[in-house]
């Protein structure tokens, strides 16, 4: 671990020579900081500089990578920390902790942290005259200065201390500006301020665009927030209220979708962004496809966190492939996904699974992408292999300028806008790709629960062979297609996995009508041979079986298995043996199939998947004791083809039931009548 955190982000890295230029005067960069005064203690332990009085109530600490070697020059960081001591002599104490050391690299993981930043009392928000705030990064590319961080110092000494505290006087013309909106408060929106939360990875595409934009629009700027994207989600979870995030994947805005977070029908997705196999420039295990990835050479592979969507799209794409099996015991998954693409270029990998655009993220104003020369994108991946990938902007709940928002967001979605995009290295949103064909023959675009992909792939290429209307899918958790129509707006037809879901889209408004196609019946699956002797319910509840369930917040088979478990009595028992809550129903079958769990509870349809079939045995569970969930088809009030929506309606009710008892589902027609009396609904508190 401690060797993955002294290796991160070389994005912070690259843009330390600009502040370096901003910050010294007459063009010389600072070589030390001035000698400290007698009154200052500073104390060197060689991972961290402590200046100050250890009595003092007021800490900053400051985390960056001092003393890497051959790296752009942190020593602003130390100058900074002197001059904040000498402001607020005995009452404010300074750690420079340095982060390219071990002892520091801990402290670093510790924080939660994925670049530079300044704490104040261990805070990385922090509100000051109604504003809230981070210092990261560097005051160029973060849009502070050390003026401002002094007054916040100083807000913080007189909140400790009583109003005795001295008010530090903000010096020079650069920081005036920021300097006069900051004294505003919530009122800044004749300002036409944006605050704005950019993840690292869009801050190449982000800086060309708020350029565009502001050159059109003169009065609006920007206070953009740049860092590691698990850094931004965990500030928007904790409280903070920017204009406008941009996101690195629209999986991650579910959970925070659910809580309100966001503007409904804001979301505009901007670009596609492509998966690649990306391997060190010498390339020493040869891999030039995918497949190549099972070989013995390849003795590690890295890619993003499964909880994103990047890292998500990498093991979809495997499991397309037919490759999990054969490498999931390579994968090595970083906690800071910022770390993914260091731990290459370091060699600690032989490829990755990675964004594509990584290659080019760097940024540097009026300058041209700079591109990696010590990685190589060998394989960008069929889109066909996974979910699509989108960066996207979207407005927050609680921004103060949310009208000059919708300005920037209507903005990126202009030609010239795109063609930013595709400078960077992104693609175009697929629904954005023209089709100048008549209406009842414009793209369906279908939201899917994932366990329906079997045969909703099959039903949508015979019903455009049938009716020459093209269709494409999103497939995933119940919950989190809910959220998307709820952000985007946008779709003709939604099929979760259980019909609560599309209650709920009903009185939000969003459903014209829905048929009911066909039904899931919850069976309990066990390894095949079922060695811990598994043949009821109470049995999940026996001691040594690991237990996997579905989460009830992300998929509808997690809330179908909490009612089953709750009409049995059996929730307390059987939630000491949970050891995996799955995004997804096929997510939990492909777990036990690699022996992570020893029983789930799951759809008779999946059991029936190909490659769920010969690893596997399926244990009924009585009706009586079971809970029966409707598969309802809707048709949404945002359908751009109405005619076309209710063309695959009626054909799924039609020749779709044939494609679904092909594929081991439960037609409408042929739901067993002792199950009907058992079927799930959430107003029987079932």
């Amino acid at each position: 671990m401690r060797r993955i955190v002294i290796g991160i982000i070389a994005f912070c890295l690259l843009s330390a020579w600009v502040l370096v230029g901003a910050q010294t005067q007459k063009g010389t960069p600072p070589q030390k900081p001035a000698p400290a005064k007698p009154s200052v203690p500073i104390k060197d332990e060689g991972w961290r500089i402590t200046y100050g009085d250890p009595k003092a109530k007021v800490k900053v600490e400051a985390f960056y990578p001092i003393g890497i070697v051959g790296g752009e020059s942190h020593e602003w960081v130390k100058e900074y920390a002197l001059k904040l001591v000498q402001a607020f002599p005995n009452k404010v104490q300074v750690v420079v902790v340095d982060w390219s050391k071990e002892k520091g690299a801990d402290e670093f993981a510790k924080r939660g942290l994925t670049c530079g930043a300044f704490l104040i009392n261990g805070q990385i928000m922090v509100t000051y005259k109604g504003r809230k705030r981070a210092f990261l990064r560097n005051p160029v590319m973060s849009g502070w200065s050390f003026e401002q961080l002094k007054e916040v110092v100083a807000a913080e000494v007189e909140k400790v201390y009583g109003k005795t505290a001295p008010k530090p006087t903000p010096k020079g013309k650069a920081s005036a500006p920021i300097q006069k909106t900051s004294t505003q408060g919530a009122t800044t929106t004749p300002e036409g301020v944006i605050s704005i939360f950019v993840p690292c990875g869009l801050a190449g595409p982000y800086g060309d665009l708020a350029q565009m934009f502001q050159k059109r629009n003169p009065k609006i700027r920007f206070r953009p927030v740049v860092t590691g994207i698990v850094a931004l989600l965990n500030q928007l979870r904790d409280g903070a209220t920017p204009d406008i995030f941009l996101a690195l994947g629209t999986f991650e805005l579910t959970k925070l979708a659910e809580q309100g977070k966001f503007v409904e029908g804001s979301l505009v997705k901007c670009a596609r962004i492509p998966l690649a196999i990306v391997v060190p420039k010498r390339n020493p295990a040869k891999v030039k496809r995918l497949d190549d990835l099972t070989s013995p050479q390849v003795k590690r592979i890295i890619t993003y966190p499964f909880h994103l969507s990047g890292g998500r799209g990498a093991k979809q794409a495997l499991e397309a492939a037919g490759l999990w099996d054969k490498v999931s015991g390579k994968i090595f998954t970083p906690k800071v996904p910022d770390q993914a693409k260091q731990l290459l270029k370091k060699g600690q990998g032989d490829a990755g699974i990675l964004y594509r655009t990584c290659l080019m993220e760097s940024y540097i104003p009026n300058e041209p992408p700079v591109i990696e020369d010590d990685l190589v994108a060998v394989q960008t991946l069929p889109q066909r292999l996974y979910e699509p990938i989108y960066a996207a902007a979207v407005l927050v709940n609680g921004g103060k300028n949310l009208a000059a928002a919708r300005e920037f967001l209507k903005f990126l979605q202009t030609p010239e806008a795109k063609k930013v995009w595709q400078k960077w290295g992104f693609e175009p949103v697929e629904e954005q790709v023209a089709q100048q064909i008549p209406t009842n023959k414009r793209l369906l675009f279908i939201y899917a629960g994932a366990a329906f992909r079997p045969p909703l792939e099959e039903m949508g290429r015979t019903f455009e062979r049938q009716y020459g209307i093209p269709v494409r899918f999103n497939f995933t958790g119940s919950n989190c297609l809910l959220a998307q129509i709820i952000l985007t707006r946008h779709g003709d037809l939604f099929l979760p996995g259980e019909e609560f879901y599309v209650r709920q889209a009903q009185q939000r408004g969003y459903v014209l009508r829905s048929e009911v196609i066909g039904y899931f019946v919850p069976v309990i699956l066990v390894r095949k041979g079922n060695p811990k002797g598994i043949r009821s319910l109470q049995d999940l509840a026996k001691p040594g079986v690991k237990v996997g369930l579905g989460d009830p917040k992300a998929c509808a088979i997690g809330e179908i298995s909490e009612a089953i478990l709750r009409k049995n009595n059996l929730t307390e028992a059987v939630s000491k043996n949970v050891v995996l809550r799955a995004m997804t129903a096929p997510e939990l079958a492909n777990a036990l199939r690699l022996g992570g769990i020893d029983a789930c509870i799951n759809w008779d349809a999946i059991a029936n998947y190909p490659w769920v079939r010969p690893a596997v045995e399926v244990i009924s569970i009585p009706p009586e004791q079971n809970v029966i969930t409707a598969n309802p088809l809707a048709i949404l009030k945002t359908t751009k083809n109405r005619k076309g929506a209710e063309l695959f309606l009626q054909f799924a009710l039609r020749e779709g039931q044939n494609i679904l008892r092909r594929h081991g589902f439960t037609a409408r027609a042929t739901l067993p009548p002792e199950y009907r009396q058992v079927l799930f609904s959430a107003a029987k508190g079932q």
